[in-house]
């Protein structure tokens, strides 16, 4: 393990262990390269800072639904600054859940936070919208609620 950066060895629960699993398949599928935790948790450490109120609600609701804490062992490295960031995130959780969570329930909420952007992402592709919610033009003219 290089100085830059730091190892976690978690046990996790089969569900977070299958959260885990399926993140990884939708992130290969959007980069269309294979990932690993390691690079997932490195790209997405940064994004979860942005948490709102209602972000927040439906984190806790996950972390309540789905445990964290298992049998399934699993080892992350990360670079340094991911770390940090991670700790950072577990830190905002806590003030935002107004609760103690571990570093795996913070990495759960990423992996959550991941997994709904992509699925939402997908549904208003399959919805044709354009970034504003509004229709996208089909080129015809035609009024594509028609």
């Amino acid at each position: 393990m290089g100085a830059d950066s730091r190892g976690y060895t978690l046990d996790i629960s089969e569900p977070l262990f299958r959260l885990t699993t399926e993140s990884l398949r939708l992130r290969s599928n959007e980069t269309k390269c294979f990932q690993t935790l390691d690079d997932l948790v490195n790209s997405r450490v940064p994004g979860i800072e942005k948490i709102d109120d209602e972000d927040a609600k439906n984190i806790r609701q996950h972390l309540v639904t789905l445990p964290t804490d298992g049998t399934i062992r699993i080892n992350l490295l990360i670079t340094e600054t991911s770390a940090e960031n991670l700790v950072r995130v577990r830190n905002l959780l806590e003030t935002r859940l107004a609760t103690n969570i571990s570093v795996g329930d913070a990495l759960s909420a990423l992996l959550f936070d991941y997994v709904v952007q992509q699925k939402a992402a997908s549904v208003i592709a399959k919805l044709e919208l354009d970034e504003s919610g509004q229709p996208r033009s089909n080129g015809s003219g035609d009024d594509p609620r028609s």
